[in-house]
């Protein structure tokens, strides 16, 4: 598990030797897309397009909490992230 600190954060993410597009998504533990009132209260960045040799940054302000991070193009697990004061 990663721990930080609260505050302003910018996640670079490459694509390094994988031959198919890659994606990017944070969002806070409790996070349910289908939920509209999540979408519009709870922290959620993502993005694809991730093709081999791309970079994309994605910048977030991270309050304390518990947040997944994950590829949902590719079957990586929800990796754990513990930000604190």
């Amino acid at each position: 598990m990663l721990e930080l600190q609260a505050g302003e954060y910018v996640f670079r993410v490459t694509n390094r030797d994988v031959p198919y597009e890659l994606g990017f998504w944070l969002r806070e533990a409790d996070y349910d897309w289908r939920n509209p009132v999540h979408k519009l209260r709870k922290i959620s960045v993502s993005g694809g397009g991730l093709v081999e040799g791309r970079t994309q940054d994605y910048k977030v302000t991270l309050a304390p909490g518990e947040y997944l991070y994950s590829c949902p193009l590719n079957t990586t697990p929800d990796y754990r992230l513990l930000v604190t004061e």
